[in-house]
């Protein structure tokens, strides 16, 4: 009797297994341009990070609507890295998109790879809502040698989105281009 109990169990271990939907995993992607740009030497070294998110988003499962101060997780959905570094990658490539002449250093770099310059990002608010994905992020530039902020800035911006997680992986991502592109903007003024 036993024995047919374990077999009995097992049986449905496996036929719920093979029946569990299949998870899906999406990342963000840096704007890449067709434009082909020259090989140039690296000559500057730039930190990334910290990079802090709201808590809310520290969660592998998508996150793909918020409304009325609730969240709706997707179902079978997940971010294919953790956000926090996902972000840092994105912004990252997205800069030495526009200068291949920079290099970039993840937070906690080591102490023989300082960069003079660092770039922290706080993420408030990463959402859609009514196919409209949004932004809210606080980002610094600092000088590492003066432990200074040579510029600190809020970004909120706000544009249209596709349904489902892939849509919502693609405006997140344009987010974090034209987030980027300010950041660039700063950095080509402390050279």
């Amino acid at each position: 009797m036993k024995k047919l109990v374990l077999i009995v169990g097992i049986c449905c271990f496996i036929f719920a297994c093979a029946n569990s939907p299949k998870k899906n995993y999406f990342y963000l992607t840096p704007n890449l341009t067709t434009e082909s740009q020259s090989k140039s030497e690296i000559n500057e070294l730039i930190g990334i990070g910290p990079v802090e998110i709201a808590e809310y988003l520290s969660r592998s499962q998508i996150i793909d609507n918020q409304t009325d101060n609730s969240l709706n997780l997707s179902e079978n959905a997940y971010w294919a890295e953790p956000l926090d570094k996902s972000i840092a990658r994105v912004i990252a490539l997205n800069l030495t998109q526009s200068n291949s002449a920079r290099s970039f250093v993840n937070f906690p770099w080591r102490s023989d790879s300082k960069p003079r310059h660092s770039i922290r990002v706080r993420v408030d608010n990463l959402s859609r809502t009514d196919n409209k994905a949004s932004i809210n992020a606080t980002w610094e530039l600092v000088d590492n040698d003066t432990k200074t902020n040579i510029v600190r800035r809020n970004f909120i911006r706000t544009i249209g989105s596709d349904s489902g997680a892939r849509g919502l992986a693609k405006a997140y991502s344009r987010l974090l281009a034209d987030l980027a592109s300010e950041m660039d903007k700063e950095l080509n003024e402390v050279r």
